[in-house]
């Protein structure tokens, strides 16, 4: 790190490793100006831990996607900006407000929302409540609830939250006891009927709806 001192003549002397020269170079600046340091401000966890979005490292609210969602936090219809995002200059926090902003009037200027339904369903009879995808959700959607009762009447139960809940298909991949489904892409409309049964003709009224719907 670079040393800040004053030398024998009262003078400002900065010692600094210069990686490109391999070796400490001595600076003597009339001026030296210090950047403070910047943390989150206070309540920053607390309104986290309310909104139900994640932290950065540092403690800074986190984006969806650092390049694809930049202003978009991983719960939908929350935006970030300025630095409460991450510490910035002014000129960038005046163009992050007015992109959040942007990013606000889309929702607010639609008079009907209209979502995807591909979501993903708990079959609380399967659960064993063993807490996988709690941790390997990337937007930290799934809950266990104690008041739910799982397989063989285990007190808590994985839930998915229907108006949080992405799509994305972690969690049910995830699941180790099967509880979890994607709605439009289950384990039977995927895997569908053997090959054999459909040349054969053997497909009855039922199990050609099933894989149908």
């Amino acid at each position: 790190m670079p040393q800040v001192r004053v030398d024998d003549q009262e003078q400002l002397e900065i010692v600094a490793w210069e990686p490109n020269l391999k070796r400490e170079i001595v600076l003597h600046p009339d001026l030296l100006s210090l950047s403070m340091a910047i943390e989150p401000s206070e309540g920053t966890e607390k309104l986290a831990r309310i909104l139900d979005v994640p932290l950065s490292g540092e403690g800074f609210f986190m984006e969806a996607h650092l390049k694809m969602r930049p202003m978009d936090m991983a719960r939908d219809g929350i935006f970030v900006c300025g630095m409460a995002h991450y510490p910035k200059f002014i000129e960038e926090c005046i163009t992050n407000a007015q992109a959040a902003a942007a990013r606000a009037i889309t929702i607010l200027s639609t008079p009907q929302m209209y979502i995807g339904g591909v979501i993903s369903v708990v079959d609380q009879n399967k659960c064993v409540g063993c807490l996988t995808c709690v941790r390997t959700c990337p937007f930290t959607i799934p809950k266990v609830r104690y008041a739910d009762t799982g397989v063989g009447e285990i007190k808590g139960a994985a839930y998915i939250d229907p108006a949080m809940c992405t799509g994305c298909g972690t969690c049910t991949a995830e699941c180790p006891a099967g509880a979890i489904q994607l709605v439009a892409y289950r384990d039977e409309q995927i895997m569908g009927l053997p090959l054999g049964a459909w040349a054969s003709g053997r497909v009855s009224e039922s199990a050609s709806g099933r894989v149908g719907e």
